[in-house]
């Protein structure tokens, strides 16, 4: 087995305060996750918590420091959740390892996965899917590690997450090295239940009913979470069931949590256009035009970003690179609702103050 027991991040002294990569306080951890994680308050919270029990030094040592299972339909923020922990704890979003358990859907696939066995092709050079190093991590930094729509996996691949979840460990194929998993963060997708889910929001008058009062939202979360947790329940053996720390679900996003993310994204475009010298002005009916003409309950985030993508940033990058700036002045760009659809504006300032519209 690689590794020491002194480097892994369950030996850090508790007592000197929370440590988790770069982040130095809970609220810092909740409010890094929520930032980037919207409408998903429930997800981050049990994500909070399983990795303060980690903190403290009470989890069990013998395996990963958390093993959680993100649950939901998909476009609500599973994966992206998982990029963030990554960014939070080892500095990038992408220094994780992530494994498509799609690839791994025959048999002869879901070999790789732990390496070729003795006496067959790779055994010596012990390929595996896994990056050793993004798995065990460091004392500060433990590694994080991405099994994406475990549901999608052959029989012999979620064996093989029994194993790691339970003994922490992974003996490769060849019989002579294992990769430890008890110094890294372990999370796992899945869509199941999602169809279920799906079909009862699409009930005759159900959405109404269900939607008319707050304390009725509540319920319809419940009743979503319970048939999340049933359709997991029944497709995983039980054995692997009772290895997760958290079954977390995560909620079909409504029309207010894809207004919030229409305006994060817009943010985000608008300060990376400040940074060149670009401002940006997109208007409320733009904002409110996308929040309802792209948003899709099937298909979550992912049909607003497509509808971002092709109603806003196509055409001011269309704009930007039709009529080039000057070196040293700026620009304003307007994107506003017209007759014919969003239309860009473009006016590019002088250094002398002057607009050329």
């Amino acid at each position: 087995m690689s590794g020491h027991l002194a480097t892994r991040f369950h030996d850090l002294d508790s007592t000197t305060g929370f440590r988790l990569g770069d982040v130095r306080s809970i609220d810092d951890l909740r409010h890094g996750l929520s930032d980037a994680i919207v409408g998903q308050d429930h997800a981050v919270d049990a994500v909070v918590r399983a990795l303060t029990i980690a903190a403290a030094g009470l989890g069990d040592r013998r395996r990963p420091i958390a093993s959680l299972l993100l649950v939901g339909p998909t476009g609500v923020g599973k994966t992206e959740l998982a990029r963030r922990v990554a960014a939070l704890v080892r500095g990038d979003a992408d220094n994780l390892c992530r494994i498509d358990m799609n690839s791994l859907a025959q048999e002869h696939y879901a070999a790789s996965l732990s390496g070729a066995p003795p006496g067959y092709a790779g055994s010596k050079e012990q390929f595996t899917l896994f990056e050793r190093d993004k798995i065990e991590g460091s004392l500060s930094r433990p590694g994080v590690v991405l099994f994406d729509e475990i549901e999608k996996a052959h029989p012999s691949v979620l064996r093989a997450l029994l194993q790691i979840l339970d003994a922490g460990t992974l003996r490769l194929a060849s019989g002579t090295t294992s990769i430890d998993f008890r110094n890294a963060i372990v999370l796992l997708t899945s869509n199941l239940g999602s169809r279920e889910v799906h079909d009862l929001r699409s009930k005759r008058g159900y959405r109404r009913r269900m939607t008319a009062a707050a304390g009725r939202l509540a319920g319809r979360h419940r009743d979503e979470t319970e048939i999340v947790v049933d359709a997991v329940r029944e497709f995983l053996d039980p054995e692997l069931f009772n290895r997760f720390d958290e079954i977390i679900t995560f909620r079909s996003i409504d029309r207010s949590v894809a207004r919030r993310i229409v305006d994060l994204e817009i943010d985000r475009l608008t300060n990376d256009l400040a940074d060149r010298a670009v401002f940006c002005e997109v208007t409320e009916a733009v904002r409110v035009r996308l929040a309802t003409r792209g948003f899709d309950d099937r298909y979550g985030a992912r049909h607003l970003h497509r509808a971002l993508r092709n109603e806003v940033y196509a055409p001011i990058a269309e704009q930007l690179l039709r009529t080039p700036g000057t070196a040293q002045g700026r620009r304003t760009v307007r994107v506003d609702v017209t007759p014919s659809g969003i239309a860009v504006t473009d006016q590019v300032h002088s250094p002398t103050g002057e607009s050329d519209a």
